[in-house]
């Protein structure tokens, strides 16, 4: 399954932090207006799954 996130603000951030710990999907996308806010949500959720791995 893919998921397109409309919006990375602080309910995407949250919602995208929280989905990278799941594994139901194959892509993700975060999508919004400003896309240093969409990059920064990215970062974040990246990182925070760099220490699982």
């Amino acid at each position: 399954m893919r998921v397109l996130m409309i919006g990375a603000g602080g309910v995407g951030d949250a919602a995208a932090k929280i989905a990278v710990e799941r594994d139901f999907f194959d892509a993700f996308v975060v999508a919004d207006y400003d896309l240093a806010r969409a990059q920064r949500t990215v970062a974040a959720a990246t990182q925070r799954r760099a220490g699982e791995r």
